[in-house]
């Protein structure tokens, strides 16, 4: 495991709503639900398009905007078609009002 990297503040989050970040010149999307927050990488594993432009999905999962792609937030299993492969999750913690990320 690598260093914890502080990568955005807590109220940069919407509730449902993602950003990317970069940690070391990878993106990393960040995405808020209630008081968690998962960090996974940014791309779909499908075709390797921008996942933050996505949606939460109504079960949960993390839908991409492009072809519907769905991932599972806490896994970063792939849950729907046409994405197949999982996605990378990041270690997240929040310490104070800052967001910070490592490789898990």
């Amino acid at each position: 495991m690598g260093d914890w990297r502080d990568v955005a503040a807590v109220d940069d989050l919407g509730d449902g709503a993602a950003v990317t970040v970069f940690v070391e010149g990878e993106p990393v999307m960040l995405v808020r639900v209630g008081e968690r927050v998962f960090a996974l990488d940014a791309l779909c594993t499908h075709e390797d398009l921008d996942l933050a432009s996505g949606c939460l999905a109504g079960d949960g999962a993390w839908e991409c905007a492009h072809h519907g792609g769905r991932f599972d937030l806490e896994s970063g299993r792939a849950t729907g078609m046409p994405a197949v492969a999982p996605l990378r999750t990041w270690a997240v913690r929040v310490e104070g009002d800052r967001v910070q990320v490592r490789e898990d």
